[in-house]
């Protein structure tokens, strides 16, 4: 049995940071080994002036009441999160420097450092001071950094750097795989998110008592008002109830804070499911729910690739029409089932070998 940290964004207060973090322990651990998560030390920002402009652009653009809402709801996710999430994962006070045999680095953003604290450009989410041990990465991901940004900020070379000292290095998207193995010598892997290969069957709930909703799945003030008016009328028009779960929506008829599991069920239950996010995309997937996409310029690199390695490209949303066409169009998940158990055999037998 060989001890096994993950670092990954486990206290990232949303559903996708839980979900992830839980899969990969209960893979690593289904491996015969002991697993623990590691914190790593928060350094400086690259980007701090953009945060001070995203916040400025947030608040101009949400009502008093919105923005209210928002925080209430915000603040009780994060009490739920920290109270009662963490603690499923063994997670509690900050575990810095662990004596370890392995750390496994994701899966999740994790090195997308271009981006405000309290993430930032940490290195040791890129395995400094952890270069005595065996370091690898699973699935991890740069998310909307590009390498022109690094090149910028003059932190290329010693990411590469860094990278180099890698036993071996796992992503979960072509923009990854591209910006790793143009900083450094490695060859990048492309694996699937950990929610999508975790058997959840056992720990998902039966307690879901709702019928006749659909789930908006986005971050709150993402959509524009537009889009709430067209979702709010296509609800309408199909007699559905609106739920959003763990982001505040000012549209659905009822905004929750529940257990991952339980959101799990939610989904699985859902007559349609609406989202503009990695892992509302994900959940849909997993849950086998009728689902549609909406890709948007910040995001059309990982969901277009996500919804094309899944076979489920034609689920994606282009223009507002086409959340009504894919409402009538039937789900096929038979070449994605396939596709998925192609890619769990080859996480574990990765994990098993570099381990």
């Amino acid at each position: 049995m060989k001890k096994v940290g993950i670092m990954t964004m486990h206290r990232v207060v949303n559903y996708g940071s839980f979900l992830q973090a839980y899969g990969l322990k209960k893979i690593i651990e289904e491996l015969g080994n002991s697993v623990e998560f590691v914190d790593f030390n928060i350094e400086k920002s690259l980007v701090e002036k953009e945060k001070k402009l995203l916040l400025k652009k947030i608040k101009n653009n949400l009502n008093f009441v919105t923005f209210y809402n928002k925080k209430r709801c915000l603040e009780k996710f994060k009490k739920e999160y920290n109270d009662n999430y963490l603690p499923m994962l063994g997670v509690g006070a900050k575990n810095y420097n662990p004596v370890l045999d392995t750390l496994v680095i994701g899966s999740d953003e994790v090195f997308n450092c271009m981006q405000p604290l309290p993430v930032g450009y940490s290195r040791e989410l890129f395995g400094k001071n952890y270069e005595k041990i065996n370091v690898i990465s699973y699935a991890g991901s740069f998310g909307h950094t590009t390498i022109k940004q690094l090149r910028e900020k003059k932190v290329d070379k010693e990411i590469g750097d860094m990278f180099n000292k890698f036993k071996t290095i796992s992503v979960r998207d072509e923009n990854s795989k591209k910006i790793v193995e143009s900083l450094s010598n490695k060859e990048a892997i492309i694996h699937f998110d950990p929610v999508l290969i975790t058997n959840f069957d056992n720990v998902i709930t039966n307690k879901v008592q709702m019928n006749n909703y659909i789930i908006v799945y986005a971050y709150t003030g993402r959509l524009s008002k537009f889009e709430e008016k067209y979702i709010k009328k296509f609800a309408k028009k199909y007699n559905k109830k609106i739920v959003s779960l763990g982001f505040y929506q000012k549209i659905a008829d009822y905004n929750l804070v529940v257990e991952p599991f339980e959101m799990l069920e939610y989904f699985k239950k859902s007559d349609y499911v609406i989202t503009d996010t990695f892992h509302g995309t994900i959940f849909s997937i997993k849950m086998h729910a009728k689902f549609c996409t909406i890709i948007r310029d910040s995001n059309k690199n990982k969901l277009y690739y996500l919804l094309n390695e899944t076979k489920q490209l034609c689920r994606q949303v282009n223009n507002l029409d086409d959340i009504e066409r894919l409402y009538k169009k039937d789900m096929n998940f038979s070449e994605t089932d396939k596709k998925i158990n192609e890619e769990r055999k080859c996480s574990i037998e990765y994990l098993k070998k570099n381990i």
